[in-house]
């Protein structure tokens, strides 16, 4: 009987479940090696906004149509690290003049100076931080 062709058929191998224990393992390592790469020194995770509060004030030093801008600013909050993108406006034209990004560690404060980009009109520059990571 073992070689006859009337005998039962074969049963079908069952596939499916290794497949999927399979494609289940293969997603939770994907799940765990991503947490672990968000995981700055492997302590905890780096998830959500930083908080944080900062000022910045800006000086013009002109000579002819040249100018350079010192900035000075702070910023506290909960993170160790932070990088700080300043934006220099021409107040009257809101023209960006200058940006400088700033990395701030281990301190809370921030500075340099930078050259003012275009001519710096009559009524002075402004200065925001348009990014902080």
């Amino acid at each position: 009987m073992a070689g006859d062709e009337y005998g039962s058929p074969p049963r079908p191998r069952r596939k499916t479940r290794p497949i999927v224990a399979l494609g289940v393992l293969g997603f939770l390592g994907l799940v765990t090696a991503l947490f672990l790469i968000g995981v700055p020194g492997g302590s905890t995770p780096s998830l959500g906004p930083k908080n944080y509060r900062t000022s910045v004030d800006c000086q013009v030093n002109t000579v002819g149509s040249r100018g350079t801008v010192t900035i000075s600013g702070t910023i506290t909050g909960d993170a160790a690290r932070y990088s700080v993108t300043v934006e220099v406006l021409d107040s009257a034209s809101q023209q960006r003049i200058g940006v400088q990004t700033f990395e701030v560690r281990g301190t809370t404060t921030f500075g340099g100076t930078t050259e003012a980009q275009a001519p710096i009109g009559s009524a002075g520059i402004e200065c925001k931080i348009t990014k902080v990571a």
